[in-house]
């Protein structure tokens, strides 16, 4: 079974993560801080049974979050010192919020469980990351064909990590009016059609398929996902995202305000006609957290159709005699891009 980034019914105590069993200075074992912590966040969440979250955090920093109300309104709420502590709060996230000082003001009380969460790597030796989004429904991997050229590694590496976390996944062509028909990036595309990976081709310039694409955002929250150069920004502004206010323009009253906190964090965007639209820059450092050599098999669906005429039950497709998945990307049965990319991985992973 493939290990989800995500904290399913329980409350992730800021989403960390621990080994089991591993003693602390103060005594006891990191399972017992952990189970500690979860029943803190239990006995914080108790008085909301039974009523749903009546904000949605559009931007995070430090102990205050920029909320989106459910009519429409938004605020600089502070977290309140406990979900401060013991929760925290990310771009994404469903919560709580009571009055303050004033009928101005709100205080974030609560936070509800996660779908998902989408961590940034702060170097190559980060294994877990560190949360910048939750609760999202849809990457949407962006690549050109020619300028710069398709990768199809990327693709395949972004196709994993979508599937890892639990998010939707569909490929987004820009620049179509620079791609012609013989353009050998088409054919590349052929195994993600036969994986039945939704492709729409677009055009910033000309606006064409800017419909279907809206079409597929619409009622979602997504992530764009892509390299540099491959026109991200220009498809952004072309389906109406414009660049979001810094965090130090919005006063506690939703007013403006000028000079303060101003940072480069993620933030929730409103697409125009329906839909969500995470911003979160340095998205290439998004990278593959809690994902073993054991599991990540399971995210190229393809091998299913060989894997079960492998000679090992635990075959990882590598150099296993008897392995029917290598021997089918040998023969072109199996798409050798793919294959390629499943190997490049696996290199990357640990036990």
């Amino acid at each position: 079974m493939s290990r989800k980034a995500k904290s399913g019914g329980r409350i992730a105590g800021r989403g960390r993560r621990r080994e089991s069993g591993v003693s602390t200075r103060s005594g006891g074992t990191e399972r017992d801080r952990d189970q500690q912590l979860q029943q803190q966040c239990d006995r914080l969440l108790e008085r909301f049974v039974g009523r749903d979250p009546d904000g949605r955090v559009v931007c995070q920093f430090g102990s205050h979050a920029e909320t989106e109300f459910v009519d429409g309104s938004r605020l600089l709420c502070m977290l309140s010192p406990k979900v401060h502590k013991l929760q925290g709060v990310c771009v994404g996230d469903r919560v709580w919020t009571e009055r303050g000082a004033t009928d101005k003001e709100r205080i974030i009380q609560g936070r509800a469980p996660r779908r998902n969460e989408l961590r940034r790597r702060r170097g190559e030796d980060d294994r877990t990351g560190h949360v910048i989004a939750a609760n999202i429904d849809l990457m949407a991997i962006t690549t050109a064909l020619r300028e710069p050229p398709l990768r199809t590694g990327a693709l395949d590496r972004y196709l994993v990590l979508a599937s890892a976390l639990g998010f939707e996944a569909m490929i987004v062509l820009t620049k179509l009016d620079q791609s012609p028909p013989e353009e050998p990036g088409w054919e590349a595309l052929i195994p993600y059609r036969e994986l039945g990976v939704p492709i729409v081709a677009t055009s910033s310039a000309s606006g064409q398929g800017l419909d279907e694409l809206r079409s597929a955002l619409f009622g979602r929250v997504s992530v764009f996902a892509g390299h540099s150069g491959v026109g991200k920004s220009s498809l952004c502004r072309a389906l109406g995202l414009d660049e979001a206010p810094e965090i130090g323009e919005m006063s506690r009253s939703g007013g403006r305000v000028r000079g303060r906190h101003k940072t480069s964090v993620a933030r929730l965007l409103e697409l125009p006609g329906g839909g969500r639209v995470v911003d979160t820059p340095g998205v290439r450092s998004i990278g593959l957290v809690d994902l073993s050599r054991a599991d990540a098999p399971v995210h190229f669906p393809e091998f299913a159709n060989w894997a079960r005429e492998c000679s090992y039950r635990d075959c990882l497709h590598l150099e296993e005699d008897g392995c029917a998945v290598r021997l089918a990307a040998q023969s072109g049965a199996l798409a050798k891009s793919r294959y390629s990319s499943y190997s490049r991985l696996m290199a990357t992973l640990v036990e």
